[in-house]
């Protein structure tokens, strides 16, 4: 039995993606009569970007109690920690690793999909989704205020609700994986100012490879023969993309709520989105009941977003700069060799919560 509403108010949410999900159910537990609209014709994102596997560092006890909403069991730690490799050779890492934990979390519409789940928690508190939307300016621009938009990676909207953006270019493919299996391994080289990766969950094998700089087709045939080199393996089909990166945070735009990557919710150096959409989700849903509340919690999330951008672009800018985040690991683990106690103090690389 539904527990009786605090409030009767329309709450339009456009975008069906985690944030916009996240906002939904905690709004819905509210009482707020919720609709979330999407451009897809179904749950799970772009069918161009997904079904895909991400890799990223996870509190879970502080993220599952902040937005309260579980979501352990899409969550599944990696083997050991991701291995890093330049061009094909791997990289030992700092002793301190040891003590980290990354996890994968499958992404798109799969039954064991994070999008599923959480469009399973959305549909049992009775939040109405509507597929098939054009969600562009003139369907934004007219949505009422206090709607929550959390449209992802599109340049039209970045540029309506008054947010910079940079281009992010890439490649993406996938292959089938054995059963069991939740691996992840970072490769930094010659071939991005960023880097590419790979990620195997629920017998799905994902790679990526993206750079903030335009990528030629020999960029992309490097990687390949990195993989075929260094791990023997090979993806038959590959597709390149391009998306937009927030270059600023924010939270309101003319009466209405962004949330997710559109707000600037995302780990800006290495470019970690999962975590951040999740949490961005509450934040925006808190914005109904407490814009103080979403304001403080807004800022402590994005307060080091633009000295963390700053960094990066700075490296990307300087001569050598696919060598010098290889020369970081490289001092990292020259200063844990000086300073044992480095080794028991080590945090993860991304920490929402302090």
């Amino acid at each position: 039995m539904r527990k009786p509403k605090k409030n009767d108010g329309e709450t339009a949410i456009y975008g069906a993606g985690l944030a916009g999900m996240v906002a939904a159910i905690n709004l819905a537990r509210e009482g707020y009569n919720v609709t979330v609209y999407d451009r897809e014709p179904r749950i799970g994102g772009s069918a161009l970007l997904h079904p895909s596997i991400h890799t990223t560092p996870l509190q879970p006890e502080e993220t599952w109690r902040y937005t309260g909403i579980d979501l352990s069991d899409c969550f599944v730690p990696t083997g050991e920690y991701p291995a890093f490799w330049y061009n094909s050779k791997r990289i030992t890492l700092p002793a301190y690793v040891k003590n980290l934990k990354a996890y994968n979390v499958e992404r798109g519409p799969r039954k064991t999909s994070i999008d599923t789940r959480l469009f399973e928690i959305a549909r049992k508190e009775r939040v109405r989704f509507v597929f098939n939307n054009n969600l562009g300016p003139n369907e934004l621009r007219a949505a009422p205020r206090g709607s929550i938009i959390a449209t992802g990676l599109y340049r039209e909207v970045y540029d309506l609700v008054g947010v910079r953006c940079a281009p992010t270019h890439g490649y993406i493919a996938a292959a089938p994986a054995s059963d069991g299996e939740s691996s992840g391994a970072i490769h930094m080289g010659s071939y991005s100012v960023d880097y590419g990766y790979t990620a195997s969950l629920n017998g799905l094998m994902f790679a990526l490879l993206f750079s903030r700089t335009p990528l030629a087709k020999n960029d992309l045939d490097r990687f390949r023969g990195v993989l075929r080199k260094s791990r023997g393996l090979e993806f038959d089909r590959w597709q390149s993309f391009t998306g937009y990166f927030p270059r600023q945070t924010k939270l309101y735009w003319e009466g209405r709520v962004l949330a997710g990557t559109l707000a600037g919710m995302i780990e800006p150096f290495w470019g970690y989105g999962i975590v951040g959409a999740l949490i961005s989700g509450k934040v925006a849903a808190l914005a109904h009941s407490s814009k103080t509340r979403a304001a403080m919690d807004f800022h402590r999330f994005t307060a080091s977003f633009g000295k963390k951008l700053a960094r990066k672009e700075k490296l990307d800018s300087l001569p050598f700069n696919k060598q010098l985040l290889r020369l970081g690991i490289l001092r990292a683990r020259f200063n844990c060799w000086m300073n044992p106690a480095l080794v028991k103090a080590a945090k993860d690389p991304v920490r929402w919560f302090t």
